[in-house]
């Protein structure tokens, strides 16, 4: 039964989850640093104290951005079980998704495929062929040439796992509406079935084609979806209470340092892809209850994850994501800042270059996610769309459906 407008303020609001936005932001403002990280080998720390492991396994924070996609895509269904709303219509959700994603991802590949022709780096019509037919239809991270051996923008695998996700998601979707239960350990069998097929069966080819397939990553998803469903029945089923905030927030704060430690585990276990096959699940179960913990924490606290800047940066991520590391590759090739000799500075310890080139990389990576955001993303997604866009965003491409209307806007 629908609760009343005074009943409604009474307990946490279901429809704007303002945190969603920092989280987004933060994640993938990470993912950047550990690119550039790479690039630059700035280590950074507070006094004696080193924060080296932000950076340096900020790759991770993929698995938050998927699992933050499939858990904000589930919140209208949550709220179609739990409060009886209606169910979001299958034709809305795919056009919504092409909407989002597909200007942004197809203008970067015109851009990848162009400079890649002009630089002779694609030398043969057959290589741009093999590289850019499957990443047109979003099946490159299935083919050695459009993955490992890809000349498009690296970080475009991550694309087809979520485009492959969302041709199912709405027919998951329905199934854990009607049977969540079953639904919800199918897809977690599915994850470690093919996790532990690949850990067992460990070789460099598949190191690098099959650590992040699309099934994968089902856990992953899983525990989005299951996180919806726990937020809309606690945050519509129990009244605001600042006792509950409080322990909320203290076990936001706590998921850091548990993610801390899952980085001292990585960083002695040998292979990192390895370690991430292995302990995927145990990370997505860390980064949801970040998720629902800070959903419910202090108001002061979540006032460091929504505010202003946060919605900012959440809009403009999808396109820092696309082009931050391209940019900083191209710099670096480019000798920007200049640099003579054959070593880069960053490996003979110049720390003054390395500061340089990470603030470039930062400026140039921002001005590009702008542009890409205001000049191709928003008007291509409000003409799909046939009206004005808001904002909605579903982790690394999509957007954050976080209410049952039609908004279109990482």
């Amino acid at each position: 039964m629908m609760k009343t407008e005074e009943q409604t303020q009474e307990y946490y609001d279901t429809t704007h989850i303002g945190v969603l936005d920092g989280i987004r932001a933060v994640s993938i403002l990470i993912i950047v640093w550990f690119h550039l990280w790479q690039q630059s080998w700035i280590m950074p720390h507070i006094g004696s104290y080193s924060l080296d492991w932000l950076p340096r396994y900020g790759y991770l924070f993929v698995d938050m951005m998927l699992l933050l996609s499939s858990y904000c895509l589930f919140l209208p269904y949550a709220r179609s079980m739990v409060l009886g709303t209606p169910m979001p219509e299958v034709r809305t959700f795919y056009k919504k998704r092409v909407a989002r994603i597909v200007p942004s991802y197809y203008f970067s590949l015109f851009i990848a495929a162009t400079a890649g022709i002009l630089s002779g780096t694609i030398a043969t019509r057959s290589m741009l062929l093999k590289d850019l037919i499957p990443h047109l239809f979003f099946v490159h991270n299935y083919f050695y040439d459009s993955s490992l051996g890809t000349h498009m923008f690296g970080v475009l695998w991550t694309l087809a796992v979520e485009v492959q996700f969302y041709l199912i998601f709405p027919f998951l979707a329905k199934a854990f509406c009607g049977k969540p239960f079953i639904t919800y350990f199918s897809m977690l069998g599915i994850g470690l079935f093919f996790s532990i097929l690949i850990s067992k069966n460990f070789t460099s080819l598949i190191q690098g084609m099959y650590v992040n397939h699309t099934l994968t990553f089902f856990t992953v998803y899983a525990n989005g979806m299951l996180g919806a469903w726990a937020y809309v029945s606690i945050a519509s089923g129990i009244k605001r209470h600042k006792a509950l905030e409080g322990f909320c927030t203290l076990l936001s704060v706590g998921c850091i340092f548990l993610y801390k430690i899952l980085c001292a585990d990585l960083s002695h276990y040998g292979d990192p892809m390895k370690w991430q096959i292995d302990r995927r699940f145990i990370l997505s179960v860390v980064f949801l209850s970040f998720i629902l913990s800070t959903s419910l924490a202090l108001p002061l606290y979540q006032k460091l994850w929504s505010n202003r800047l946060m919605r900012f940066l959440s809009a403009i991520s999808f396109n820092l994501y696309i082009y931050h590391q391209e940019i900083a590759f191209k710099l670096k090739a480019a000798r920007i800042p200049y640099y003579g000799g054959d070593t880069p500075p960053n490996m003979l310890g110049d720390m003054v270059w390395s500061r340089k080139y990470m603030a470039l990389c930062i400026v140039l990576a921002f001005v590009a996610a702008v542009a890409g955001t205001y000049l191709i993303e928003k008007p291509a997604a409000k003409a799909i769309l046939k009206h004005p866009a808001t904002t909605d965003k579903t982790g690394i491409s999509g957007k954050t459906d976080t209410s049952d209307k039609d908004k279109t806007s990482r």
